[in-house]
């Protein structure tokens, strides 16, 4: 990594990580509190997150060119297709709600947390 670019795609990408879990989260708030009333926006906000991250990923092969990334960016494929099979089910529904906190929230985090670990030699938080 040696332009100050790549360092401004890598930071961004690992911060809207946390802001993609924030926005499934208050997802499923919405679904128990009705006061919460961003439901909506933020989850078309999160399909474009999700077509963002995956658009970004062979520009990040290339900056860091590790193993670990490239395990984690082929692992992304699998919360991809999860996120397709969550938004096939009508927001906001107990299916979407359901399905959000028992599976995809939990192999979101999961990857999330191992991306970052690849991630954490090349970002000064």
């Amino acid at each position: 990594m040696n332009r100050i670019e790549d360092y401004t795609l890598l930071s961004a990408y690992y911060h809207l990580l946390f802001t993609i879990d924030e926005g499934l989260c208050y997802l499923i708030e919405a679904d128990q509190n009705l006061a919460k009333t961003e439901g909506d926006r933020i989850y078309h906000d999160l399909i474009q997150a999700f077509f963002y991250l995956d658009s970004t990923h062979s520009l990040l092969l290339r900056i860091l060119k590790t193993k670990c990334t490239e395990i984690c960016i082929r692992a992304f494929d699998e919360v991809f297709a999860d996120f397709d099979h969550l938004v096939s089910f009508t927001f906001p529904s107990r299916e979407f709600c359901a399905y959000l906190k028992e599976h995809f929230l939990i192999h979101y985090r999961k990857w999330m947390i191992t991306i970052h670990q690849c991630m954490e030699p090349f970002i000064m938080n």
